[in-house]
């Protein structure tokens, strides 16, 4: 009997068809060693980001804070790791354009925007505000800062909280810090970076981030 083999067209089509597999095989390897690196990159950022962000954090603690705004950078190469580099801004919260509408309502949940030209008639009503005459009325009697239509006591406390407003915003904006670190490393030739936000309430210098104090620091 006459034995039949592969025609040269057979061929072709089996070669091409191990060829295109071959290939998607390569390329999901290669997409897998990518993302395994990509990955050990992103660990390694974090972990340097976090061991600065201490650093960062201890330094204000025993330095105390900049009137100003701040920015810092380096590298990690006394760490082992040249491929990376580092950012900071040390930003002063701006308080100037909060309001103490904003701010009590924030404080303690309340309505923002109502209908009473006072914005601490809500938490001036928490306190025993109430109709004390008919609408539109006014009474010369009230001590500053009280709005008609609450009773003294509640007037009072709006007045004290809205002078005591202006202090506390000074100290926030003495005490507190907004940093903003960012971790960037080259991939390729993309750039990649990982950034991280956090706050430091400072009362006092030669302290620590565990709220210990130091000489000359404020327990």
């Amino acid at each position: 009997m006459r034995r039949q083999g592969f025609t040269l067209l057979e061929v072709m089509i089996a070669l091409a068809i191990l060829g295109m597999s071959l290939m998607a095989i390569f390329r999901l390897n290669a997409g897998a060693v990518a993302m395994h690196a990509y990955t050990k990159r992103l660990t390694v950022a974090s972990m340097l980001a976090r061991g600065k962000m201490v650093d960062l954090e201890q330094e204000l603690y025993q330095e105390g804070f900049e009137v100003d705004d701040q920015e810092v950078s380096g590298d990690f190469k006394e760490e082992g790791w040249n491929a990376f580099q580092w950012r900071a801004r040390i930003i002063m919260p701006d308080t100037s354009e909060t309001s103490p509408e904003q701010f009590m309502g924030a404080l303690f949940n309340l309505p923002i925007g109502g209908s009473s030209d006072d914005p601490l008639a809500g938490l001036a009503g928490m306190l025993g505000g109430g109709a004390a005459g008919a609408e539109g009325a006014t009474n010369p009697n009230l001590p500053p800062g009280a709005t008609q239509g609450l009773s003294p006591l509640a007037g009072m406390a709006s007045g004290l909280l809205t002078t005591q407003f202006t202090q506390m915003m000074g100290q926030i904006s003495e005490q507190v810090r907004e940093i903003h670190l960012t971790v960037s490393w080259k991939d390729g030739t993309q750039v990649e970076s990982l950034d991280l936000v956090t706050h430091v309430v400072q009362q006092g210098t030669g302290g620590d981030r565990n709220g210990a104090s130091g000489a000359g620091g404020i327990p």
